[in-house]
């Protein structure tokens, strides 16, 4: 319970109200801090599973006027809720890719889930494709990660990494097609060489004499 605000309280602490509320997938960020004028400076910041800004209150309250203004922004934002949702009759069933979209949404966690949901963390994977994969809603992944000390609560979500550019290579060099030469022909053969004519035949020496 937090304790009601005096003007001692507003004097020495240096944060009033600091807390973080998870409403199905929207993040509810509050803070009030206290002024030098004896009043507190109230915060109210909502975000959506990837960190995007959905609303965004903000401004000084006296503590004497907290009951009047709690009755003042009830019935306020009944109204506005009144004027700008359909009556329950005209109010169409959801799609049906809706219904049960987180099929394990509630299932306890497995120390395997958990160790594949850091690493796919730490790759940079989005939010909305990890609720996809473990078939659990936005908030229930950021639960999951702030319990196990990968994010602080109210922290954004971090960016995915950069994708670095294609590299392109000149393709290789096709080397020229080797044309053999061309067989020899007969006629490029050289001719047989031509024996020469026989001379006439010589006569055998005399026998010697005795």
């Amino acid at each position: 319970m937090v304790p009601p605000m005096n003007d001692t309280t507003l004097r020495t602490a240096p944060i009033t109200l600091d807390r973080r509320l998870m409403i199905g997938e929207t993040d509810y960020q509050v803070t009030a801090f206290p002024t030098d004028d004896h009043r507190i400076d109230l915060c109210i910041v909502s975000s959506d599973g990837d960190g995007q800004v959905l609303s965004e209150i903000s401004g000084g309250l006296a503590p004497a006027d907290l009951v009047g203004l709690t009755d003042v922004l009830t019935s306020t934002l009944s109204g506005l809720i009144a004027m700008t949702d359909p009556p329950l009759s005209a109010r169409a069933d959801p799609p049906p890719e809706r219904r049960g979209r987180h099929p394990n949404q509630g299932a306890r966690w497995s120390p395997a889930d958990d160790d594949r949901l850091v690493g796919r963390y730490r790759e940079g994977a989005r939010l909305r494709d990890l609720s996809a994969e473990f078939g659990r809603s936005a908030g229930g992944i950021r639960s999951r990660l702030e319990r196990l000390g990968e994010l602080q609560p109210g922290q954004p979500w971090p960016p995915a990494p950069a994708t670095p550019a294609p590299v392109t290579r000149a393709p290789a060099a096709t080397p020229a097609p080797v044309t053999p030469a061309p067989a020899a022909t007969s006629a490029d053969a050289p001719a047989p060489a031509t024996p020469a004519p026989a001379g006439p035949p010589v006569p055998a020496a005399p026998p010697p004499s005795s």
